[in-house]
């Protein structure tokens, strides 16, 4: 079973590259910095996942997106619709291991409404690798329970207060996402989800 661990104890996880699982809106996560490749690497093999899928990311604020040199015109959407079920394809934050990107130089990243999630993130300062825990194919948890006994290997401990809301969504964390990302200058819509189409484009169209 794992160990339940408050916001300080996580950070202090995080921070000694550790992996720990967490709260988000749709279910709970698995995490770890995401600039610490051999963490990452604990989170691939803990989910059996195949090699070749890109990791999501939630990141501290809409700041560091604008201050990691990534000049995206996405930003706007971020604005708008952050914190929230979006998630935007962008040029990958330099110094990311390859695991995360999975060669593909993009990264998707979004700021998840919940509390904990936000705090855990806003606290470290830095991206956060934000997985579905679970084996791949498997249902990810959503109560403090299963996340705390999950049988996934060389996982440290779960966050959780007393009081948090539970995770309310899809098995995988993106999945309660729209995604979106560009191409040719123009939306590309990876992935319908709870912001529509005719919302994004409606932002979209007044930033240009």
């Amino acid at each position: 079973m794992l160990r339940r661990l408050n916001l300080q104890e996580s950070l202090a996880c995080l921070r000694k590259g550790g992996v720990i699982a967490f709260p988000t809106d749709t279910s709970f996560g698995l995490g770890c910095r995401a600039y610490d490749a051999q963490a990452v690497s604990r989170i691939v093999s803990a989910k059996g996942r195949p090699s070749g899928k890109p990791l999501p990311i939630l990141l501290p604020s809409i700041d560091y997106l604008r201050v990691r040199s990534i000049e995206t015109p996405l930003i706007c959407l971020a604005e708008a619709f952050w914190p929230g079920p979006l998630t935007l394809v962008v040029p990958a934050f330099p110094g990311l291991p390859a695991q995360v990107t999975a060669g593909t130089n993009m990264v998707g990243v979004r700021i998840s409404p919940h509390p904990l999630a936000r705090a855990l993130v806003e606290a470290l300062g830095e991206p956060l690798i934000a997985t579905s825990a679970n084996r791949s194919g498997e249902p990810a948890a959503r109560s403090i329970e299963a996340a705390e006994n999950m049988t996934l290997i060389d996982v440290d401990g779960v966050l959780w207060e007393e009081g948090a809301p539970a995770p309310q969504g899809s098995d995988a964390l993106s999945a309660g996402s729209t995604v979106v990302g560009l191409s040719n200058g123009d939306l590309q819509i990876h992935r319908q989800g709870p912001i529509s189409e005719a919302d994004l484009r409606r932002v979209w169209d007044a930033n240009r």
